[in-house]
């Protein structure tokens, strides 16, 4: 199966999420269905360059969307992220 991961953010105050573009654009296969994908509270950060936008939140929803093309089939994972100003990132982690 391929799998591609994207990502969205609802900023604060507003209730659906923004149109910032692309976030991660992470594409892989796997035959057992592993992968490193958030779940639904964990908290994620990307730090781009452009022309990816940068985003962090905490994650409200997963979707997933199964297609198949032949014998191929395909999973497109849309990760929504509720941009909380409430997090205190330096805090979540000592680096």
């Amino acid at each position: 199966m391929k799998y591609s991961i994207e990502y969205q953010v609802i900023h604060a105050g507003m209730s659906r999420p923004s149109d910032d573009g692309q976030i991660a654009g992470i594409s892989f296969e796997s035959n057992n269905g592993s992968g490193l994908i958030p779940d639904v509270g964990d908290f994620v950060s990307f730090e781009n360059n452009a022309p990816r936008a940068a985003a962090a939140g905490i994650v409200k929803t997963r979707y997933f969307r199964y297609t198949r093309v032949g014998e191929e089939l395909y999973c497109e994972i849309n990760i929504v992220l509720i941009d909380e100003n409430k997090v205190v990132w330096d805090e979540l982690i000592k680096e």
